[in-house]
């Protein structure tokens, strides 16, 4: 008999895929192969077969009510919680929010920081150069006074033995036929003095307006000095002031 035709899987039928809970239990013989192999396919199918059984009950309204009010109160709490963990996700994007800006505002007031200390540095070392060319400025300054002095007294020394080479100039003359070649030789040597007093004068002359020149370049340094220590102080006050600024309020979480 065909699974589908057979008497007993018509009586079978709620157990079958239907609403029952179902026990079954297949019993074969040794007598018969063929029966044997039929319950065991039968057996073998229904198997497979799950039921969900429920409990056949009939539900007023009020009882189906009921059961939706549940229900419902179910699904405002799971809707109340919801909100809550929603309210905590954007509270704790917030904080996260707020503590990246802290952090950027840090990072910005860190290079400020670096920036200043490197404009610093870089300042002092230009002080320390401009210091190390007033030091030499200085040098050549006193070389050029010592030369000076030095050329001074020669111009002195010269011109006393000018004025003496010219007085004994004079009594020779009265002495014409006598110190004829003593004039010769005082006069050309009084020439060579005259032309190297004027070579010492243009000479202390460009020695003095080199000094001055030195002296002009020492002033212009020394101002310059003076302006770079000033825009360092501006530029620390400027940098505290910004580093003060910038300092960000602990996020509070």
């Amino acid at each position: 008999v065909p699974y589908r035709d057979s008497k007993l899987t018509r009586l079978l039928a709620d157990s079958l895929g239907g609403n029952c809970k179902t026990t079954m239990i297949a019993c074969v013989a040794a007598a018969s192969m063929a029966e044997t192999v039929s319950t065991l396919k039968f057996a073998s199918r229904a198997r497979h077969v799950h039921n969900s059984a429920r409990i056949n009950e009939q539900i007023d309204q009020r009882t189906k009510l009921q059961s939706l009010e549940v229900e419902l109160t179910r699904l405002r709490a799971v809707l109340v919680e919801r909100e809550q963990s929603v309210g905590d996700s954007r509270r704790f994007v917030q904080a996260e929010a707020e503590r990246q800006q802290a952090f950027a505002e840090r990072e910005r007031a860190e290079a400020q920081v670096e920036r200043a200390e490197a404009e610093r540095r870089r300042a002092e070392a230009e002080r320390l150069s401009a210091l190390r060319q007033l030091e030499a400025r200085s040098r050549e300054v006193l070389q050029e006074k010592a030369a000076n002095a030095l050329l001074a007294e020669q111009i002195a020394r010269m011109e006393d033995e000018h004025e003496a080479l010219v007085e004994g100039e004079g009594e020779a003359a009265g002495q014409v036929d006598e110190m004829a070649e003593t004039v010769a030789e005082l006069q050309r040597i009084v020439a060579e003095r005259d032309a190297a007093l004027v070579r010492l004068r243009e000479e202390a002359t460009a020695r003095q307006r080199r000094l001055s020149e030195l002296e002009d370049a020492l002033d212009r340094k020394t101002a310059q000095l003076i302006h770079t220590q000033r825009l360092q102080v501006e530029r620390r006050e400027a940098a505290a002031e910004a580093a003060a600024e910038a300092a960000p309020a602990p996020a509070q979480l």
